[in-house]
């Protein structure tokens, strides 16, 4: 124990980060170096006997307690106690993994407060990264094993179902870890190399931020995760200036939050950059094929559908059998064909729904089934000037859609029904009523599909309510190209749109460059004060 402690000792004075992290080893096996001090911990300082421990500390580690600066490196020593306390009393095995992480957040908080040290506290991030990912694997294995924390849920809630933990065990560990998250960005003591990258603790910006989005996204509670962008974007350095493993996992999650919140184009730019730099590599495949669940999922809603060749990659694995379907429903029209695809008790529910993307298909793409009916419908009944210059426009009748529409809801109603459609209890007694035969009802559901796809400009024309026709525009100009001008290119329209409104140009979270003052000194997002200008030119009006 003498000799560990005169070693860390020997590195602080050496300004020795590297060994320092080699040294604090936070995760068994233990070589045998590590077990006979564990045994001569439990011997001279038993649990309980702390104060031994730090005054043994206090002897030793003569640098910390001199510091740097004149500013003495207390929370060193504290930690370094509350190290060796770790290392006597962890015990290992599953049904001691409660245990663990209780002493495993301890030491994690005493790691952050010796981090928080303006000169030396960048020699114990190594140590920081290190314990924060183990306090990410516990975290997420105890959410995993609710059995092993039963007795903490029954405790903050009293013993009754309603409710739950007030803070769940994942998010206590991911507000740990952002202690160590806002350290590492409000350091403003750190430098660059030759290469514009930072050191110091600013390295650890990404890194931290990225277990702290894993847990949070493993327990579902992304919410939590807004506030780790936003200050990522206000005040990090560009994301491109460090390493790529930690650039393509912290866009994974960015783009999983901007799906999860519908910013559906934004999502798709962040995930194609993450796939794109991501190694198309054997031990690559897994984290590619995470990215690409998402990305393709995206594209579908975007109106873009995966090519062979993208199916055809290792990554792809599965894809083939439960996009394909949808996509070929989206492209025929066929709305009772999507719906089955994408029923709660379909074949491929259970994969949707474990990557929380099914009920987003569902709702979006079916507009997109709506679009290719109606262009459908156009191409089999509806009407076309013979001269290509004529001024009159090319209709479609409301009454054949009124027919499509409504024998494919039929089929599809009736094939949910043959599948056992689920009814709440509650509500399976009631009778409704049969409203599907009421022509005015059709009629103004079909004109509100007719009226929305024209809004977000899937279908180019007007409906005319005294005609009871949809009449395309801009044929003419097109050379009488009727289909090219009624049913513009969904991908380019929601491009455009996204582009118009300046999505394209900057994602929020996604740090791509340094601000730039008058002076041309980069600011990086600081809080803005007096003598700070701020650049307008990108604002547009309300409304």
């Amino acid at each position: 124990l003498g000799q560990f402690l005169v070693a860390i000792n020997g590195f602080i004075k050496s300004r020795n980060e590297a060994s320092i992290t080699d040294w604090l080893v936070v995760e068994p096996p233990w070589n045998p170096h590590y077990l006979g001090m564990i045994q001569e911990l439990r011997s001279t300082c038993p649990s309980g006997n702390e104060q031994a421990l730090e005054q043994k500390c206090t002897q030793t580690l003569t640098a910390a307690v001199e510091g740097a600066d004149g500013s003495p490196w207390t929370a060193f020593v504290k930690f370094m106690m509350q190290y060796l306390a770790y290392l006597r009393d962890v015990s290992e095995g599953v049904e001691h993994y409660l245990e663990t992480y209780e002493l495993l957040s301890e030491l994690q908080q005493r790691a952050n407060s010796a981090l928080g040290h303006a000169t030396l506290g960048h020699l114990v991030l190594g140590t920081v990264v290190k314990s924060a990912r183990t306090v990410c694997k516990l975290a997420i294995g105890l959410d995993r094993r609710p059995d092993l924390i039963a007795h903490l849920r029954r405790a903050a809630t009293g013993g009754g179902e309603e409710g739950g933990l007030r803070e769940t065990l994942p998010e206590r560990a991911a507000n740990i870890l952002r202690q160590a998250f806002v350290t590492c960005l409000n350091d403003r003591n750190t430098s660059v190399t030759a290469e514009g990258r930072p050191e110091g603790k600013r390295q650890g910006i990404y890194v931290i931020a990225n277990l702290c989005l894993r847990i949070l996204f493993q327990c579902r509670k992304t919410r939590n995760a807004t506030q780790i962008f936003e200050n990522i974007y206000n005040l990090s350095p560009p994301l491109a200036l460090y390493p790529k493993s930690q650039r393509v996992t912290y866009l994974y999650y960015l783009g999983r939050f901007l799906f999860q919140n519908s910013h559906f184009y934004r999502a798709q730019a962040v995930l194609q950059f993450a796939y794109e730099e991501a190694l198309a590599s054997q031990q690559c495949v897994r984290q590619r094929r995470h990215i690409l669940v998402y990305l393709v999922t995206c594209n579908i809603i975007l109106g873009r559908f995966p090519s062979q060749a993208l199916l055809d990659r290792p990554e792809s694995a599965g894809f083939r059998e439960r996009f394909l379907p949808l996509c070929l429903a989206v492209k025929r029209g066929d709305l009772a064909a999507f719906r089955r695809h994408l029923d709660l008790n379909g074949e491929h529910a259970d994969w949707f729904l474990h990557f929380r993307i099914l009920l987003q298909l569902r709702n979006r793409c079916e507009a997109l089934v709506w679009r290719s009916l109606i262009r459908r419908a156009f191409i089999l009944v509806g009407y076309r000037p013979t001269d290509p210059m004529s001024r009159s426009a090319p209709t479609l009748g409301i009454d054949h859609l009124i027919a499509a529409f409504s024998w494919l809801e039929r089929l599809a109603v009736s094939q949910q029904q043959t599948n056992g459609e689920y009814t709440d209890p509650d509500f399976a007694s009631i009778d409704y009523g049969d409203t599907s035969s009421s022509s005015s009802i059709e009629v103004t559901a079909i004109e509100s599909k007719l009226s929305s796809l024209i809004d977000q400009g899937m279908l180019n024309g007007f409906i005319s309510h005294r005609l009871m026709k949809f009449a395309i525009q801009g044929a003419k100009a097109k050379g009488g190209d009727a289909l090219g001008a009624g049913f513009p290119n969904v991908w380019e329209v929601l491009r455009a749109k996204a582009e118009r409104g300046g999505m394209g140009e900057d994602v929020p979270g996604w740090k791509k460059s340094e601000r730039v003052n008058h002076a041309g000194a980069a600011f990086g997002g600081q809080r803005f004060g007096p003598g700070m200008v701020v650049n307008l030119s990108g604002l547009r009006p309300i409304g």
